[in-house]
């Protein structure tokens, strides 16, 4: 590598982090908020049910699934919750792949590392002062890119720790919902899925 052109060194760089960090970019740039929203409807839908009903029927209701026909606020939760199911699966997908990256990065390290000492070992033993001044050059880029990935990867650890409070926000409003392990992601993806002509 030292005695090749410096392109073939930049070369084998690029190919260590180059689309690790670009994918780790792209995915910093997506969009993490919570729906507040759905959240203060969900929160808002279930006080109103808390006080149209009384404590025998909800109990019914959340054990064995009996209740009122037709329960508006009921119906109500069940597209609000559907909506939420999606948006939790959602952040899963996000999460899962968040941490992929975070994967990728770190062998993107190791590698990096591999090769810094590389040069660093053979630096002694090289038979020119220009081969010695080239690894020497070629080890401070390498330290350079070492302090890019790792800012990436402290970067995604965020969204990784805040996608995870995101997640346990949603398990907690779920609970909260009558029957919440019923809820279907169809239903709510049916409402929003284009009409045909």
């Amino acid at each position: 590598i030292l005695k090749s052109h410096k392109s073939v060194f930049q070369e084998i760089l690029a190919k260590i982090t180059q689309n690790n960090i670009d994918v780790a970019k792209q995915e910093l740039q997506l969009n993490t908020k919570l729906d507040t929203v759905l959240f203060d409807a969900i929160n808002l839908t279930v006080e109103q049910l808390k006080k149209e009903e009384g404590l025998i029927s909800r109990f019914l209701y959340h054990s064995f699934g009996i209740g009122k026909n037709k329960n508006k606020r009921r119906e109500q939760l069940i597209l609000l919750g559907s909506q939420l199911k999606t948006q939790y699966t959602q952040t899963n997908k996000t999460l899962l792949r968040a941490k992929h990256y975070h994967e990728n990065l770190y062998s993107s390290l190791k590698n990096l590392s591999r090769l810094r000492k590389g040069f660093n070992d053979k630096i002694a033993f090289l038979p020119s002062t220009l081969l010695q001044e080239r690894s020497h050059i070629y080890i401070q880029q390498i330290d350079a890119q070492i302090n890019t990935v790792n800012e990436y990867q402290s970067t995604l650890d965020e969204k990784i720790k805040l996608l995870k409070y995101h997640m346990s926000e949603y398990e907690r409003l779920f609970k909260k919902i009558p029957r919440y392990h019923e809820l279907r992601e169809e239903i709510y993806l049916e409402l929003v899925a284009p009409k045909e002509n």
